[in-house]
């Protein structure tokens, strides 16, 4: 019967329906703060938004509201589950919102390994493993790019959403053209010190970190909290306090 009604909801007609009603409210109630500084600091008048680690397209399906006919969003997601449901939630929006199946990195090898993540979550699925310790064998490889690779260059990219559950350093590390010639907006989901340690060189090439809602961070405590880096000179509107 689970295999039936997992089946079930990945026939055309589920996924047509699902799509008519998409529109990334599960992620908005979990994450209300991201969601509204995405909604303020991304308009009709920008024109390229990444998603890097799209999942099902809670994020990308924002984006693509927000830029209309005028912009474009791109959607990199490594699982291919993830992948096919990604396209189903936002085939109102396949003219806008380009999906990849590709895991974003540094991009010094063509392929990467693909590790669950705790209680394997489809939400979770990463490079890093969840631990040191408790990594094991990757399940999968996927064809892996950086940004820079990606984009070519002269692409004026407006705002770069990260959540790749351990490996953003990598990302960070394979968009350094980009951060010279584009000085994007990011946005970026902290979840462990090496993500943090890349953030922090950011200070360097012309970004100050804060909080979603406009505070500066120097340190962090804890991990899984939101980032966001603001080009030195750029107007972005945060957050009202809670």
């Amino acid at each position: 019967m689970k295999d039936a009604i997992h089946t079930f909801k990945r026939t055309a007609l589920v996924r047509f329906v699902r799509g008519l009603f998409f529109d990334g409210s599960t992620v908005k109630r979990a994450e209300p703060k991201v969601w509204e500084f995405i909604s303020r600091n991304v308009g009709e008048s920008k024109g390229t938004c990444v998603d890097v680690g799209a999942n099902r397209g809670e994020y990308s399906c924002l984006m693509a509201q927000k830029v209309g006919k005028k912009g474009m969003v791109y959607a990199f997601e490594l699982h291919p589950e993830n992948v096919q449901v990604l396209r189903s939630n936002i085939w109102r929006y396949r003219k806008c919102i380009k999906v990849e199946h590709l895991a974003v990195t540094n991009g010094k090898t063509e392929f990467v390994g693909a590790f669950p993540g705790r209680n394997r979550s489809g939400a979770e699925w990463n490079i890093m493993g969840h631990s040191e310790t408790e990594r094991g064998k990757p399940e999968f490889s996927v064809r892996a790019t950086s940004l820079d690779k990606y984009f070519q260059p002269g692409t004026k990219i407006d705002l770069i959403k990260v959540d790749v559950e351990g490996a953003g350093k990598q990302v960070l590390e394979g968009m350094e053209r980009i951060l010279q010639e584009s000085q994007p907006l990011i946005v970026f989901e902290v979840h462990n010190q090496a993500e943090w340690e890349g953030l922090r060189h950011l200070n360097g090439v012309g970004y100050t970190l804060c909080g979603v809602q406009g505070e500066t961070l120097l340190t962090i405590e804890g991990f899984g909290i939101h980032c966001v880096a603001v080009p030195k000179g750029r107007k972005v509107i945060f957050c009202l306090p809670t």
